[in-house]
């Protein structure tokens, strides 16, 4: 497989986790039944951390703070990769705030400022993910290949010259006579 076309697949699994993951947040983020929200989090918690034996070390709270880490990472993971920058750092804990501040004027979910810094660290998390994955396949050694090979000057393509003549011997111009370093 190519960069290119690795590069192209990596964007198409962006987009599409972008146009699932964007429905799925927005029920969960902005649904204003907050009992329908913590049952599906104690269900993930009972099917994640039961089986290992980890319900005593693990409450369903502590559970929750790490889903709200762990439910940014994918979107901006995508995000960065399809536009790679820092700042959607600060897009995702706008994002954050802002979901907090509906439930809080909703009344009927709890907003909290824990659920915003955990947000926001799955939010940076998610960037840095996506912009290591875009840095890995901009610099990989066959990435590194395919760009010098198209960066370069049609004379580096060309090849070494001819051994039949001398590059760096003096050629005589039209309308000159030949001068003394012939």
């Amino acid at each position: 497989m190519t960069p290119r076309t690795t590069w192209r697949a990596a964007r198409a699994v962006a987009v599409a986790v972008l146009l699932v993951y964007v429905g799925a947040a927005a029920w969960l983020l902005l649904t204003t039944d907050g009992w329908a929200v913590n049952r599906l989090n104690v269900l993930i918690w009972t099917i994640t951390v039961g089986p290992a034996g980890l319900r005593l070390p693990i409450t369903p709270e502590q559970f929750a703070v790490v889903a709200n880490v762990l439910l940014f990472i994918p979107a901006f993971t995508a995000l960065a990769l399809l536009r790679p920058s820092w700042w959607w750092v600060l897009a995702g804990a706008g994002a954050s705030g802002a979901v907090e501040l509906y439930q809080y004027l909703g009344g009927s979910r709890d907003a909290s400022l824990a659920d915003l810094a955990a947000n926001t660290l799955g939010t940076a998390l998610g960037v840095g993910l996506g912009l290591w994955i875009s840095r890995a396949a901009l610099f990989s050694p066959e990435a590194a290949r395919s760009r010098s090979r198209a960066l370069a000057s049609p004379l580096d393509r060309a090849g070494p010259p001819s051994p039949a003549r001398d590059p760096l011997a003096s050629v005589p111009c039209p309308d000159e006579a030949p001068d003394d370093r012939d």
